[in-house]
C-alpha cells in the first residue's frame, strides 16, 4: 500500500471534515440582525434578519454583536448569556437608525455585556435592571424614559443584603434618563463598586403625578470607587446625587463627583455621606440644603465648586444652610458627632437661600470636622453668619461673620483661612436665570467651578 498517498487521503478527509465543521459553527465576533420587519425562522443575517430580539439573545454567542434595524421592539428582554473578557456580548442600534426597546433585564451572573445607542421606553417597573452579580457592563448612548426607575442596580429592601448579589465594574456614559416615577438610577440596596457616570444627563425623577414621590437623580446605597463626572443632574423631585446612604461605617475609598452641573432638585444637590472628592460642580436651584457632606465618619476634599442660589425657588424652595460639613443625622444610622478630615479650597458659597424663604444662610462645620486645610474660598450668603462653627461640648455653635473673615478673626481662631474672601463674586447672572460664571474683574477669579 502506497502509505503517502494514505496519510494524504486521510489529512484530505480530515481538512473536509474541520471546514464542514466550521460551516455550521458561528465563529467569535458574528454580527446578527434583528428588524421589525424580519422573520424568527430566518437565519438572522444582514438580508434576513430575524423579528424578535428574545430570540437573538437566546441565538448569539460571546463576541456577537446583535445589530437592531430601525423600529420599535415591544419586548421585555431576559439575558441569560454572559459573554467574555475579550469577549463581550453587544446589543447596538444599526448606525444612524432609531431603535425603541420595552425593557432589558440582565439575569444573575450575566456579566461581559454592551448595550449602545437605544431608546427604551415603555416599561412598567425598571428600564434596565442588573439583578445581580453583574460585572463588566457598558450602557452607552442610552436614552431611558418613564416608568418606575430607568437604571436599576442590584435587587431587594434598603439596607439589606442584595437578593442576588453586588454588582461590580458598570459604565454608564452619554446616556438620557428621565421622567421615572421613582429615582432615575437606583443602587437600592448595592453593593455597587467600581461605577462610572459620564455625561449622563438625569432629569424629572420623582415628579410623574399622584403616585409619585420625592426621588433622586442618582442614588447609590452602598459602593466603593464610584465616579460621577461631566454630569447634569437637575429638576429631581429628590436629591441630584446621593451616594453611600447606607455606608455607615464610612470612609468608603474612591468617591469622586466632579465637573456636574446639579440643578433644581427639590431637595438636596450633591450629598456624599461617606466621604469623597469634590470639585469642579456646579450646584444651583435645589430646594433644600445644597451639599451635605460627611454624614457618616470619613475624609473629604471640596475643591473649587461652586454653590449658589439655591433655596431660590417659591413652590419648592426652603431653608437651610449653604453647605452641611458633619452634620449629625443619627436617625439614618450615624454617628451623633461625625469626625470629618476635612479639606476645603478654592470654593465659593455665594446667595444662598432666596428672599421667600426669609434670612440666606451660610456654612455648618460640626463638632467632630478637623479642618485638615481651608482656604481660598469665597462667602457672600449672610452677613452675619457666614460660617457656622461648632464646637466639641457644644450645641449653639460659633458664628462667624463677613467681618470676621474680612478682619482675620477666623483665621486666628483655626489657623486656616488664608486668601478667604467674604464679598461679592460677580456672577454673570443671579435668579432665576442663573450664570455661574464670573463677571470679567472678578476678585472671585480662579475660585469656583468655571
Amino acid at each position: 500500500m502506497n502509505m503517502g498517498k494514505f496519510w494524504a487521503q486521510v489529512w484530505l478527509i480530515s481538512a473536509l471534515v474541520l471546514l464542514s465543521l466550521g460551516s455550521v459553527t458561528p465563529a467569535l465576533g458574528e454580527k446578527l440582525y434583528v428588524s421589525s420587519q424580519g422573520n424568527d425562522a430566518q437565519p438572522g443575517i444582514a438580508s434576513q434578519p430575524w423579528r424578535t430580539l428574545q430570540y437573538a439573545v437566546t441565538m448569539a454567542q460571546p463576541g456577537d454583536t446583535i445589530v437592531l434595524k430601525a423600529g420599535s421592539y415591544p419586548e421585555d428582554v431576559h439575558l441569560r448569556l454572559s459573554g467574555q473578557e475579550k469577549n463581550p456580548l453587544t446589543i447596538a442600534a444599526a448606525p444612524g437608525e432609531q431603535v425603541t426597546v420595552r425593557s432589558l433585564l440582565l439575569e444573575p451572573g450575566v456579566s461581559h455585556i454592551q448595550l449602545k445607542d437605544l431608546a427604551v421606553k415603555g416599561y412598567k417597573n425598571w428600564g434596565i435592571e442588573l439583578s445581580g452579580d453583574n460585572h463588566y457592563i457598558g450602557l452607552r448612548g442610552l436614552k431611558i424614559q418613564g416608568g418606575e426607575v430607568g437604571l436599576r442596580l442590584t435587587v431587594g429592601d434598603s439596607g439589606q443584603v442584595p437578593e442576588d448579589g453586588p454588582v461590580s465594574h458598570i459604565t454608564v456614559e452619554d446616556c438620557v434618563i428621565q421622567d421615572t416615577v421613582y429615582a432615575g438610577v437606583d443602587g437600592t440596596p448595592g453593593p455597587c463598586d467600581h461605577l462610572i457616570f459620564r455625561r449622563v444627563e438625569v432629569s424629572g425623577a420623582g415628579l410623574q403625578g399622584e403616585e409619585s414621590y420625592a426621588a433622586d437623580g442618582i442614588s447609590i446605597e452602598k459602593g466603593k470607587h464610584i465616579t460621577v463626572e461631566d454630569c447634569f443632574i437637575h429638576d429631581n423631585g429628590g436629591d441630584g446625587i446621593d451616594l453611600n446612604s447606607r455606608d455607615q461605617k464610612g470612609r468608603v475609598p474612591g468617591i469622586v463627583v466632579r465637573g456636574n452641573r446639579v440643578v433644581r432638585n427639590q431637595l438636596n444637590g450633591d450629598k456624599v455621606w461617606a466621604g469623597g472628592r469634590l470639585g469642579r460642580n456646579a450646584i444651583w436651584g435645589q430646594g433644600d440644603n445644597p451639599l451635605v457632606v460627611g454624614v457618616f465618619d470619613c475624609r473629604a476634599e471640596i475643591v473649587h465648586n461652586t454653590v449658589a442660589y439655591n433655596m431660590w425657588a417659591k413652590d419648592f424652595g426652603g431653608r437651610n444652610y449653604a453647605a452641611t460639613f458633619g452634620y449629625p443625622e443619627p436617625e439614618c444610622g450615624g454617628p451623633p458627632r461625625p469626625q470629618l478630615e476635612l479639606i476645603l479650597h478654592h470654593n465659593i458659597f455665594a446667595f444662598n437661600t432666596g428672599p421667600a424663604q426669609g434670612e440666606p444662610t451660610g456654612i455648618y462645620l460640626g463638632p467632630g470636622v478637623r479642618l485638615v486645610a481651608e482656604h481660598d474660598n469665597l462667602f457672600f450668603s449672610r452677613p452675619d453668619e457666614e460660617i457656622l462653627l461648632v464646637r466639641r461640648g457644644r450645641e449653639d455653635g460659633r458664628s462667624i461673620s463677613r467681618r470676621d473673615i474680612a478682619r482675620g478673626v477666623w483665621a486666628e481662631l483655626t489657623g486656616q483661612g488664608k486668601g478667604d474672601l467674604a464679598m461679592n463674586p460677580k456672577f454673570v447672572s443671579g435668579w432665576p436665570k442663573v450664570d455661574l460664571h464670573l463677571k470679567p474683574g472678578s476678585l472671585a477669579e480662579g475660585r469656583g467651578a468655571y
